[in-house]
Parts: structure tokens; sequence; C-alpha cells
């Protein structure tokens, strides 16, 4: 009888079990903000009508009720605009808020509908706004020692000029939020509950047929042969975080061995950083999360053919002090390529706050590290380098399939052989860039030939071009600025001198003189690349050790 009972409660344990799960399923199924991230102070993504995720700084909520609050970004240097949401609870010792999930920055993760502000909660924004300014002149008058101009301003705030430039700032599009589901746990959740009760029935079933010395050995050998079986499945993955490994002070390698599943990434038309994060914690590590943290920084490339004939790309990689990652690539249906990654783009590395890359954590991250590639060559001879651009942060809209201009280089060094081929993959997308800025390309090959490629609207351009830093090159309004940066004047003088005919030293040593010796303005040469597109091989200076030359190949990777 005590068994028939155990029976019943380990098949209504099993039955919860798949009822959580199967609850999971329908509600990411019926999930409205079908997994994208809006950015509030991107007029294009924040719109009524819109749905998805956002990422929100706690400090910068005002309750203005119960369930309304004002979102003042001031963690953006220039906002100008606070924001009406609905639905967060701003009680700091509230159990719900303890549930909603952060994001590795600390900021809470929100579903949200973006909807038209109804005048009556835009209007009691508004009101509390101006309240809160009359409290706080009220205060400040009274105080004896408060500072004049502080004094001042909140008067001119008061001002009726003051009061029609608050109204502005108000935004009349509002969001609904909901806590942020993980459908993921719940999904699991409900798997461990009816793998449980499954198992506790089997259990029971068996033991009306076998001893119980025999019931725990045949679990102990299923168990292990489950663990064996998902070990297989992550093998390459293992290999892959496994051959991390410092290669000197602040300089790592890693021979990448697994799917980083290019060709879904260029399916999944993401077009900024949060939802390439999002996709690579999804696809390739199973939910570790992954920040963001991009500086400008200042570079130089160019093309020169040695004595013999072979074709050299020069590259320095002009940035705040960071760590570098030198990754293998031996893609299944692509071509192999050596290429550099700056890891403090991803917060890993050794300064405050950052993963450590030889933690479990670090050496997981790097999975997602192809897609922050930010100069390579592949075993074709195609060489290409990543720059940045003085302009606004791009995004096309011609129609085409987009792209992130990052993926788009990982793309031309698994599939591109010829600079030719790679101009044809770039016809077919429109182009996006993040972290605030654009960015141009310097693409090269064994032929010899070196373009120039840049977006600008929504037009590509491309030009010939033995050399490129940080202006653009490609249109009449090219823009060089003697009195800032000669380095490309420089660059295509001492290419002029020498008919863009150099060695390996030579080219280093141009890469010597129009990078940067020191950090007194937080930007130093991280390090110059001399790529040797005929013989797959990269001659590497750190830290502006020109003296310090290594030598990587296909080998140095094992």
């Amino acid at each position: 009888m005590g068994k028939k009972i155990a029976l019943v409660i380990a098949a209504v344990i099993a039955a919860a079990g798949v009822g959580t799960c199967v609850t999971g399923t329908v509600m990411e199924k019926s999930d409205s903000t079908g997994g994208n991230t809006i950015d509030i102070n991107d007029t294009a993504s924040f719109v009524p009508g819109a749905s998805g995720k956002v990422h929100l700084v706690k400090e910068d909520f005002f309750e203005i009720e119960k369930g309304l609050c004002l979102y003042t970004p001031y963690e953006i240097e220039d906002y100008d605009c606070s924001y009406i949401i609905s639905g967060v609870d701003t009680n700091p010792y509230a159990v719900g808020r303890y549930l909603v999930p952060r994001d590795s920055q600390g900021r809470y993760i929100y579903n949200v509908k973006v909807i038209e502000c109804p005048d009556e909660t835009w209007q009691k924004s508004y009101d509390y706004v101006i309240a809160y300014y009359e409290k706080l002149y009220s205060i400040v008058s009274e105080d004896p020692d408060a500072n004049p101009e502080y004094l001042k301003t909140l008067t001119e705030t008061l001002s009726d000029n003051g009061r029609e430039y608050l109204k502005k700032t108000i935004s009349h599009v509002m969001c609904e939020a909901t806590p942020t589901v993980n459908y993921g746990s719940i999904k699991m959740t409900g798997i461990i509950i009816a793998s449980v009760g499954l198992l506790a029935a089997l259990c029971i079933l068996l033991s009306y047929k076998l001893k119980a010395r025999h019931i725990v050995l045949g679990f102990v050998v299923l168990i292990a042969a489950g663990v064996i079986v998902i070990l297989f499945a992550v093998r390459k993955q293992i290999a892959t975080i496994m051959s991390l490994k410092e290669y000197q002070t602040g300089a790592y390698t890693v021979k990448y061995t697994a799917d980083y599943k290019l060709d879904n990434m260029l399916e999944s038309g993401i077009t900024n950083e949060a939802d390439l994060l999002a996709w690579a914690g999804k696809n390739l590590f199973y939910g570790l999360p992954l920040s963001m943290d991009g500086k400008a920084f200042g570079c130089a490339a160019f093309l020169v053919t040695d004595e013999n004939g072979n074709h050299l790309m020069g590259r320095n990689l002009d940035y705040p002090e960071t760590d570098c990652l030198m990754i293998y690539c031996d893609p299944k249906d692509g071509y192999d390529s050596i290429a550099m990654v700056d890891l403090s783009i991803v917060n890993i590395g050794s300064g405050e706050g950052q993963m450590s890359p030889t933690s479990f954590a670090g050496r997981a991250a790097t999975l997602a590290a192809p897609y922050f590639v930010v100069e390579g060559m592949n075993e074709t001879g195609l060489g290409v380098s990543i720059l940045e651009l003085e302009t606004d942060e791009l995004h096309q809209n011609t129609g085409k399939k987009d792209v992130l201009i990052n993926v788009a280089v990982r793309a031309i060094l698994d599939k591109c052989a010829t600079v030719d081929e790679a101009i044809a993959f770039f016809e077919k997308y429109d182009m996006n860039t993040m972290l605030g800025t654009s960015f141009h390309l310097f693409v090269c090959d064994k032929t010899g030939r070196s373009v120039v490629i840049e977006w600008f609207g929504d037009k590509m351009y491309v030009k010939d071009n033995p050399a490129v830093t940080n202006y653009v090159i490609c249109t009449g309004d090219a823009f060089i600025d003697p009195g800032n940066d000669t380095r490309y004047e420089e660059l295509m003088k001492e290419l002029g001198d020498c008919k863009c005919v150099a060695d390996n030293k030579k080219a280093m040593s141009l890469l010597q003189k129009v990078g940067y010796d020191n950090k007194n303005n937080s930007i130093g040469t991280e390090w110059s690349c001399v790529y040797d597109l005929d013989n797959f091989t990269v001659t590497v200076c750190f830290d502006v050790k020109y003296s310090e030359p290594v030598f990587i190949t296909k080998d140095t990777f094992n």
C-alpha cells in the first residue's frame, strides 16, 4: 500500500514538472517582446507600438506615485529627456524588486510596451517635477550658505521659459513595464521536477522486481552515461576555452574550434550591441551574461609589398590600456584565420571591474570572441582592419538584411578570399555600427589590392587606397586636420617615398612613426601588427616595445 501511495505522489510530481515546462514554453511563445532590446534614448527604436526589453539603472527612478515613476538616465552624459514608466516598484524593500533580473552592469531588465502617454499621466508627471523644484528652491532660498549660482539656476528653472523647457524634456511616449521572465529557468525547473518525479516512479516500479543495490547501480550507470553524452556534445567548446593561454603579460592566445554559428548570426539581422550580447549569451555559452565597454580609439593601417613579392598589412591599435586576445579560428565551412581581439570591449582583462581572462567566467566569455575581432587575416591572404570614424552611429535602411560591422568583419574572414569577394559580401547588407560611433574598413589581399570601405547614409563607398587612419577617405569631403592628427599625411608620404615597397622591419618602423609612444591622454599604441598575407604569419609588438617583436604562426596556438 505504501509503494502505491509513493507511486501516486511521484506521478503527481512528474506531472507538475511537465506542466511547469509546458507553461514556460507557452509563456515564451506568447511573449510579445520577441527578444528585442529597446534603447529608450534611441528615437528609432523607442516609438509607440514597440515592445522589448529595457535595461534601467535603479538610481535613476523617481516615484511619482505607486506604480508610476519618472526615469531620468543620468548615466548618459548628454541626456535630453526623462521618461514616464508604469509598472515599476521603486520600493527598495519590496520582495518583487529582488526578483527582477539584472544585467552584468547591475541594471534592472524589464519587458516593456511603448505607448503614447495619456495626457492625464503626462500632466501628473510634469506637476511632480515642478513641485520637486519648488520644494528645492524653498530649501535653498532659506539657506544663508547656499551657492548663489545654484539658486540662480533654480530661479531660471522655475521661470516661464524654464517651465516651457521642462515640458519639452518629459517624453510624451511612455513605457508599460513588467518584470522580465526567465522562460529558460521556468522550463529547466519543470524538467528537473519532472525528472525527479519520473526517477522516483521508476525506482518504485523497479523495486517490485529488483533489489535496491541493483537499482542504485543502474542509476549510477545511467547518470555516468548522461554526463559522457553531455561532455561529448560540448567537447569543442571545452577544447576552445581550455586552449586559452597567457602568451605574455596582458596578451593571450586561444584556438577556437567550436561552432560560433556565423550563418545563424548573419540571419538574425542584429543591429545593436545589446542584441548581439543577448544572442551570443543564448547561442554560444548558455546564458552567461556579457557586457560591453567600448571607448574611442585611434588606429592606422596600410599595405606594402616586400622585395620577394610578399604582401604585408600593417596595423596599429591605439587605445586606453587593455588586454588583448590573439585568436585562431578554424571554422568547419570557412577559411582559417588569425585575428586580434580587444578584450576590454567585453569587460575582460586585468582592469578594475573586469573578468580575468583565465577565470572560468572569462574563459567562457571568450566563446563570443570571434565577433569582436578588430583586425586579422585568413589563410587565403585576405586582410581586414576596422577603424573608428568620428561620425555618428550608422544604421542603414535600404531593405536589405542587417549586419553589424564587427560581425561583417568575422564573416569576410571566414567567407572571402579577395577584396572583390568582400565588397560583394557587403553589397548584400545594410550596415550597422555600435558603441555610439561609426567605423570604416581597410581590406586588402595578396594580389596587392587594398581598399577603404565606408558607409554614409544609405550608400557604401569604396576607394582603392594604400593606407587609412581615422578620417573619411572615400568621399569628396575627406577630412584631415593637420593641427590635430597628421598620421595619414605622414603615412602617405612614407609610402610614396618607398613606393609601397617595404620589408617586415620597415613596415613595423612605419607603424612606430604613426603610433602613440605614451599615454598622457589615456591613449597609447596597445599593439602594432604586420600581417604577412602570403605566408599566414604575424609579427606583433606590444605596448610600443618595438625592440621585442614576437612572431605568430598557426603553430603558436597549439
